[in-house]
């Protein structure tokens, strides 16, 4: 099976499903796309590892339009600028960010990419929604989505807003290897530890997984794949040319009790992603960005604009 860096093939766009397993795909792709499905090794298992394997150079031809502050324009995350390894960065993740999800809604990457498109088209587009990653978007549970990034700080797409007694994170700093080291708790031992101890969940799919199980955990990944295919379809009426829709990884839902993702794993779930090539013709008509579609991708309201700036840490 193809295990091969997505800038060595041949494409026009590229539209990136964070944490997008290729069974769930499969099984519903056909209800929203059209195109040739391959099923793809991934080379990297999170997105950080997928990131510095997959984008080593400078890319002057494409344009990032990235949900995921791991791929920042003008901050560096543990190491990877993105300013400096494509023609542009649109940082939808600080642009978009909607607080009340903790998460960026597939809509705001739509209205960024159409603006992207609109405005370089001479060059590529890569264009990174966050679904099906957690938060589900599809489960009103209050405020368990991800805070607000602040990669300057080193705090990207990590925990939930909720905080913890130090006594307890203590605790749980020192229970932590030692589970991990004897297996006593089995896989994520963090994950249990943190509920015997009545913390926080440690993420989103953590809080879901508690709350409603792993049944409806599965369902909720689902919604979130298909919200997001949704999108992805009237996103696609903007564009020609070869466009491929793929993943950076995986994601583990509970098989054999792991959940989540994680660097260097050679776990199925979390290798394998679509690969899902859709040919367009040049000729076909590209629809017109309505009135309101230009105002809110051209112009974002001042205050909005400070208002997120402030919670990002950016100005006073």
């Amino acid at each position: 099976m193809k295990r091969k860096p997505v800038m060595e093939e041949e494409w026009n766009h590229l539209i990136i499903l964070d944490a997008c397993r290729y069974d769930f795909f499969a099984a519903i792709y056909k209800d929203y796309l059209e195109g040739r499905l391959e099923k793809r090794h991934s080379i990297g298992t999170s997105t950080l590892e997928w990131r510095d394997r997959t984008f080593p150079g400078k890319y002057e031809d494409v344009v990032y339009v990235s949900s995921n502050p791991y791929i920042a324009s003008k901050t560096s995350v543990r190491g990877f600028l993105g300013g400096d390894h494509f023609a542009q960065v649109y940082d939808v993740w600080k642009t978009g960010w909607d607080p009340e999800l903790g998460t960026v809604p597939p809509e705001a990457v739509n209205q960024a990419a159409i603006r992207a498109l609109m405005k370089h088209q001479d060059k590529r587009l890569i264009v990174h929604y966050l679904q099906p990653h957690a938060p589900y978007l599809s489960l009103a549970m209050g405020n368990v989505g991800f805070p607000s990034p602040q990669p300057e700080r080193g705090e990207v797409l990590r925990g939930t807003k909720a905080t913890d007694s130090n006594l307890k994170l203590r605790i749980l700093k020192v229970l932590t290897p030692l589970a991990t080291r004897t297996g006593i708790l089995g896989p994520n031992p963090t994950w249990r530890l943190r509920q015997w101890l009545h913390m926080a969940p440690a993420s989103p799919m953590d809080a879901v997984r508690r709350h409603y199980g792993v049944e409806v955990l599965r369902k909720a990944y689902r919604d979130n794949l298909e919200i997001v295919l949704r999108k992805v379809r009237t996103l696609l009426a903007y564009m020609s040319g070869r466009i491929v829709v793929t993943s950076d990884h995986g994601e583990l839902l509970g098989e054999d009790g792991c959940f989540s993702h994680f660097s260097g794993s050679k776990n199925p779930y979390l290798v394998e992603v679509p690969w899902l090539v859709i040919e367009k013709s040049q000729s076909e008509p590209r629809p017109q960005a309505s009135h309101q579609e230009t105002q809110e991708t051209e112009r974002e309201d001042e205050a909005k604009i400070k208002d997120r700036l402030r919670a990002l840490g950016y100005i006073e």
